[in-house]
């Protein structure tokens, strides 16, 4: 029983939600976003989203989450929209 609340918050950080047509963030994501007020919802493109959260990083806040997102989504944007 112990670990059925572990599996079910691992799972429930994993839960993949599709912003628009172009970006799915998970919920952990979303998360970190919320906390620096990233406007996640308003953005069509991944690279617009990691162009806020850069912006952010470089006006000196240091949140190594923030910037595995912005890792994460870099890579997702890699191989949604480039050919290989």
């Amino acid at each position: 029983m112990k670990y059925d609340n572990l599996i079910n918050n691992i799972i429930e950080k994993k839960k993949i939600s599709f912003i628009g047509d172009n970006i799915a963030l998970n919920n952990e994501q979303i998360n970190i976003l919320n906390r620096y007020n990233i406007p996640y919802e308003s953005c069509h493109s991944y690279q617009e989203l990691i162009f806020f959260i850069e912006e952010l990083l470089d006006s000196g806040v240091d949140d190594e989450e923030l910037e595995n997102v912005s890792t994460s989504l870099a890579e997702c944007d890699y191989y949604k929209n480039y050919k290989k």
